[in-house]
């Protein structure tokens, strides 16, 4: 049975997709300033629908290839494959969100990391940001928080975040333009290798 947070969460998501749709059939493209495309899989899964989720994360996919994604958006991405059963998938975004956040899942682990001395790219990877999205924290069940953790405990993830923080600490005090370039070009390297392993 629906309970009534959860057609709101329903009515919101097919808003939000039926909106970015018209734009698409409208100027042949989509131009998402105001994020529309990270909440219809945030909202799906809120709504109790994971499928529906996972569905439209299959068309985000092929219409936005080279989009990063938002951490929390990448966090529901992970509990909509996880919660369908295709845990492949769940593990790869999982993986994602890891890294478009450090601090966001151990958090979520009431196991706060303390704010690294790193550089920070953009606000949605500084710490702070999980004030902003700590409403949306509270879905995740305790089993799918115990497999979060045995995820974050996996050889892969500890190997990857610990060259991610080794990576973004050299960047913190690197200064010219040539040794930030070859800093991030080895880590884009590492990063695209582990993918290409999880895949």
């Amino acid at each position: 049975m629906l309970t009534d947070e959860q057609k709101r969460y329903r009515d919101r998501a097919n808003r939000a997709r039926r909106a970015l749709l018209k734009e698409k059939e409208k100027f042949g493209g989509i131009s998402d300033g105001s994020g529309k495309c990270y909440r219809v899989c945030v909202y799906f899964v809120l709504g109790g629908v994971p499928e529906k989720a996972a569905e439209f994360m299959e068309w985000f996919e092929q219409e936005f290839p080279d989009d990063v994604g938002e951490p929390v958006f990448l966090l529901y991405a992970a509990l909509a494959y996880y919660r369908i059963g295709s845990l492949g998938k769940a593990r790869r975004y999982l993986l994602d969100a890891m890294l478009s956040n450090i601090y966001m899942l151990p958090y979520l682990l009431s196991q706060p990391l303390p704010r690294q001395d790193i550089w920070h790219s953009s606000n949605w990877v500084e710490p702070e940001y999980i004030e902003e999205i700590d409403e949306f924290l509270e879905e995740p069940t305790n089993q799918e928080r115990d497999w979060i953790k045995r995820q974050l405990e996996d050889e892969v993830f500890t190997n990857v975040r610990k060259k991610y923080l080794e990576t973004f600490r050299a960047l913190q005090d690197a200064r010219d333009f040539d040794t930030r370039s070859r800093i991030l070009g080895e880590w884009y390297e590492y990063e695209s290798s582990c993918r290409a392993n999880e895949v």
